[in-house]
């Protein structure tokens, strides 16, 4: 039996360009549910405000049936013996967040001695930042990181307009605020791609998963779903971003909630599968390093059987015409 309302907890608004639409392009119905998603770290109306630290015991507790995100504590959790968190899906594979530079910054080296403006420092953001500055010639040791909070409801474009006052040559923000930053007379520095869990990592409590079947497969199942229609319907997509995301996040150009839609799009995986170069660029920008941590190996945190028996069934093949057409995205493998 399918539960009727399955309850998620976003660990940050730059996921909810897919969650929205997951939520609001009535896949879920089709798979006998109602999705209701709550956002930690922003102010959103109707809402409370949730703190990040509230993420991984309101799952355990029952508050919440799966996160979004949770990609570093997990491991923790199962070092001291805790072992109810599971990895049952990943959306993307790729980091998509963008370096805003002014003319004069060409490429990462240019930062060395410089201010680089940050909203972030978890290490599946910031750390993979200076990971990829630092395989594009940059020299971490010489860069100032200044700190720049989001709006309330998570917009970067106070990190825009301070990279276009001359506050610092960078920032790193999500898109489509690179969009914004070009109208500015900004450009988007070329970063080198690094494959890292990013985003939209679905995390449930492996008592809840036994508990709920059913449910899990319905699930995941609507995930499929979900992307499916992000990369196939664009004009809904896009409405449906413009009446939610860009509300919160300052955006109200359809160029841009285009931009954003863009990409998404090139991003997600048809076949929400970890991909191995991902896992472990995460897991060494925090978990590796740590002794009381890295007794956990990278893949334990994750179960794909539930996604693999859906994808043994031909489900997603069929959804996207072929095997070929339902491809994830490739990821670079410098790591």
């Amino acid at each position: 039996m399918v539960k009727s309302q399955i309850n998620m907890l976003c660990s940050s608004m730059s996921h909810m360009p897919l969650l929205y639409v997951w939520r609001d392009s009535e896949v879920t119905s089709q798979h006998g549910f109602e999705l209701r998603i709550d956002i930690t770290g922003v102010r959103i109306p109707g809402q409370r405000f949730i703190r990040h630290d509230e993420r991984a015991p309101s799952l355990l507790n029952g508050t919440y049936d799966v996160l979004s995100g949770l990609h570093i504590e997990p491991y923790y959790y199962r070092a001291k013996g805790d072992k109810r968190f599971v990895y049952l899906a990943q959306a993307q594979n790729d980091w998509d967040d963008r370096v805003i530079a002014t003319q004069e910054v060409r490429s990462p080296a240019d930062l060395n001695g410089k201010k680089v403006i940050i909203t972030a420092t978890a290490p599946c953001v910031f750390g993979n930042l200076k990971h990829s500055l630092e395989i594009g010639g940059a020299d971490l040791s010489t860069i100032e990181w200044v700190r720049v909070g989001r709006g309330d409801g998570g917009s970067y474009k106070a990190a825009v307009d301070a990279v276009a006052r001359g506050d610092a040559p960078a920032a790193a923000l999500d898109p489509p605020f690179d969009r914004q930053g070009e109208k500015q007379g900004l450009h988007r520095l070329d970063v080198p791609a690094v494959p890292v869990i990013h985003n939209a990592t679905m995390c449930a409590n492996r008592e809840w998963i036994t508990a709920n079947e059913d449910t899990t497969h319905a699930f995941l199942r609507s995930m499929i779903d979900a992307i499916h229609f992000f990369k196939t319907e664009k004009q809904k997509s896009c409405e449906i971003m413009e009446q939610t995301i860009a509300r919160h996040i300052e955006v109200s150009s359809a160029d841009e909630v285009e931009h954003l839609w863009s990409t998404w799009a090139a991003l997600l995986s048809p076949k929400p599968f970890p991909h191995p170069l991902a896992v472990w660029n995460v897991y060494n920008l925090d978990v590796a390093h740590n002794t009381k941590a890295n007794v956990v190996g990278p893949f334990e945190i994750w179960d794909t059987s539930i996604l693999r028996d859906i994808d043994d069934s031909g489900y997603i093949d069929e959804l996207y015409g072929g095997p070929e057409e339902a491809a994830n995205p490739h990821v670079n493998a410098a790591i």
